[in-house]
């Protein structure tokens, strides 16, 4: 098994709660809701839960096979927190869209696979849980490649209704995804393809917009790298991407910052590198202009 460092959560949402405010004079309208956000505006943290064992789990077994797993969790509040746990499936593409289904709705998913110990538990002040999960991989014949689901851990607090004593009260409520990956042995098709490569300059900052797609059937974790040539074939550098996660069938966007290169005709080698045997490769010529 690998996991990844802590994370941050992979996002959070406010509730926003109105108090009724009788004004007679329209006059003062602005004033006062300028009054309100300036003076009364309030933000209360309500999940204060962390998964502290990293977000990303990977497994590697066959079919028929069962494992097990924990999701360490942590209250670093003062006070008694309530966590839900539930799972969802996950998907995404380079164009920004995420998706968020209905566990055991995708292709791929092995959410129907995993048993959970505890969908929903109490942690007192600084207390840490390991929440159990169980995957009982199918036994079939027809399984290969990587399959993957999100196991959601949410802490959630009551609203109390009882202490607003006027103007915006918000609440946030974070969400930890701890991505669950069961590859099947050594099966599955490596296969990465670069969908698009674009040479772009924003805010000053040069930049190559590379998107790639898994197109075959095994969960990838790929580095960009591009090495530039000039024109008399020496390197000018070798530039580096964020390393980025790639499922079968989805697609990701990354830049590969190429800043204080002069300007100039280069030839340059991409490569996606998965940090094992497989490489993916494509030479390309850049025209890189002065500011």
């Amino acid at each position: 098994m690998k996991t990844d460092q802590p994370g941050l959560p992979f996002y959070a949402y406010r509730f926003l709660r109105y108090p009724i405010i009788m004004i007679k004079h329209n006059l003062w309208m602005s004033v006062i809701w300028a009054s309100l956000f300036l003076l009364f505006f309030s933000s209360s943290t309500l999940a204060n839960i962390i998964v502290v064992n990293g977000l990303t789990h990977e497994y590697k077994a066959l079919s028929g096979e069962t494992y097990r797993g924990t999701v360490e969790v942590q209250n670093n509040s003062d006070k008694d927190q309530y966590v839900k746990i539930y799972q969802k499936d996950y998907f995404f593409f380079h164009t920004g869209e995420i998706l968020y289904n209905d566990p055991g709705s995708s292709e791929r998913s092995n959410a129907n696979w995993i048993t959970l110990s505890n969908n929903y538990t109490k942690l007192a002040a600084g207390e840490k849980l390991s929440i159990q999960y169980e995957v009982t991989v199918p036994n079939s014949d027809s399984l290969i490649g990587s399959y993957w689901s999100l196991i959601m851990i949410e802490g959630v607090n009551d609203i109390d209704t009882n202490n607003i004593t006027g103007g915006i009260s918000i609440q946030s409520v974070m969400r930890y995804a701890v991505q669950i990956i069961t590859n099947i042995n050594e099966s599955g098709l490596r296969k990465l393809e670069f969908i698009n490569v674009s040479l772009l300059n924003e805010d000053s900052t040069k930049f190559l917009q590379v998107d790639i797609k898994n197109t075959g059937e095994r969960f990838m974790s790929p580095v960009l790298k591009l090495e530039l040539f000039d024109s008399i074939g020496n390197s000018a550098g070798i530039f580096e991407a964020v390393k980025r996660k790639v499922y079968p069938g989805t697609s990701t966007r990354s830049r590969v910052i190429i800043d204080d290169v002069p300007p100039g005709l280069y030839q340059a080698l991409l490569i996606a590198d998965n940090g094992d045997e497989y490489v993916f490769g494509l030479n390309l010529s850049l025209e890189i202009e002065d500011d």
